[in-house]
């Protein structure tokens, strides 16, 4: 697969590029977003009959199955699987968590050497302990039948991006894009998380942000810390 990378500014930022998208592929795909579980109310709040929540989608595990089988053979056909052991945290911390990701874009790759921290010493650390099972494909195998539109292979018309909290398992298909594909983001981070902090005691928060407050009252100051579950 070919990532078309453009020298950017080259008079004032030397080691500045850019990658152009499909503009078809965009994040925020709320509506293409599902989470798997044995009973629904695991994965959603409860609302009135005939009103439809906002905070999550709810699949049955066996539909989940369905749409899996019928995007995933033969979508990496002609294109370079790559495997990424990632660790969330510092290689071997005592509160970091291990990812393995499979994958067919080499963005994905790049990125998530940026976004987290990949290293052979993972598969060290790992042994035969627990990970999180990732498996991203831009759904575009070779021969391509649709057109490739900047040298972004995807399939925006076939995205999904599910979960299995029980089983701490993402799956990811047809886009290249952020969060839908570097799946240490909101997809590990934010979704499996929260429930593996729900079954080991702690609490999982996408994003942090840390404010200095003063109290006016009792001249003291103080830290708050407000969670924020959503993506900048």
């Amino acid at each position: 697969m070919t990532l078309c990378l453009e020298r950017s500014l080259e008079k004032v930022h030397i080691l500045h590029f850019l990658c152009r998208t499909d503009p078809a592929d965009v994040a925020r795909v709320e509506a293409k977003t599902w989470i798997s579980t044995e009973h629904k109310y695991d994965t959603v709040p409860h609302v009135r009959e005939g009103v439809k929540g906002i905070l999550g989608q709810w699949t049955a595990p066996p539909d989940m199955e369905k749409e899996m089988n019928d995007r995933y053979p033969g979508c990496m056909k002609g294109r370079t699987m790559f495997v990424i052991p990632f660790s969330m945290g510092l290689v071997g911390g005592p509160i970091s968590k291990i990812g393995i990701q499979l994958t067919d874009s080499n963005y994905v790759l790049l990125c998530m050497n940026i976004m987290t921290r990949v290293a052979p010493k993972v598969w060290e650390t790992l042994g035969d302990g627990e990970f999180v099972k990732c498996i991203h494909s831009v759904g575009c195998p070779r021969p391509v039948e649709r057109k490739v539109v900047n040298h972004w292979p995807c399939n925006p018309e076939r995205i999904m991006i599910a979960h299995r909290p029980t089983e701490r398992e993402i799956m990811s298909y047809g886009s290249g894009y952020g969060g839908n594909s570097l799946l240490g983001k909101k997809c590990f981070a934010l979704r499996i998380a929260s429930v593996i902090a729900r079954d080991e005691g702690w609490l999982a928060e996408h994003m942090l942000k840390v404010l200095r407050i003063a109290s006016v009252i009792a001249r003291d100051e103080g830290w708050l810390a407000e969670h924020m579950l959503v993506s900048s």
